[in-house]
C-alpha cells in the first residue's frame, strides 16, 4: 500500500497525529523492517512510540497508511489538508504539481 508522512512531524521520532485521525491514517508498525526493492536500508528504522508501538520510519519521516486506500498503487491522500503525501523512492515528499 502507498505510505504517506504527515508534515507536521517534521523530521520527529514521535507522532504528532492527532488521536482523532489516527483512525483514517494508521501509522505503519512492525517489530522488524527490511526495504523493498529499489529502496536504502540505511534510511529505514524503527521509532517506538508512546503506545509501545515500533512506527517505521523512511528518510527521517515517519509512515502511514490512508484507510480510504483500498488497492495498491491508491494514493487517495496525496495533499490532503496539505499535510499528508506520499514519499518516493528516496524518502522524499511528492508534491502536487
Amino acid at each position: 500500500m502507498t505510505v504517506y508522512l504527515f508534515v507536521p512531524d517534521g523530521t520527529s521520532k514521535t507522532t504528532k497525529v492527532p488521536d482523532g485521525l489516527k483512525q483514517l491514517w494508521p501509522a505503519v508498525t512492525a517489530t522488524t523492517a527490511t526495504p523493498g526493492a529499489g529502496l536504502d536500508a540505511s534510511k529505514l528504522t524503527l521509532e517506538p512510540q508512546a503506545d509501545g508501538t515500533m512506527q517505521v520510519a523512511y528518510n527521517g519521516h515517519l509512515l502511514y497508511t490512508y484507510a480510504q486506500d483500498k488497492a495498491a498503487g491508491d494514493a487517495n491522500g496525496q495533499g490532503l489538508g496539505g499535510n499528508w503525501y506520499v514519499l518516493d523512492p528516496s524518502g522524499n515528499q511528492i508534491d502536487n504539481d
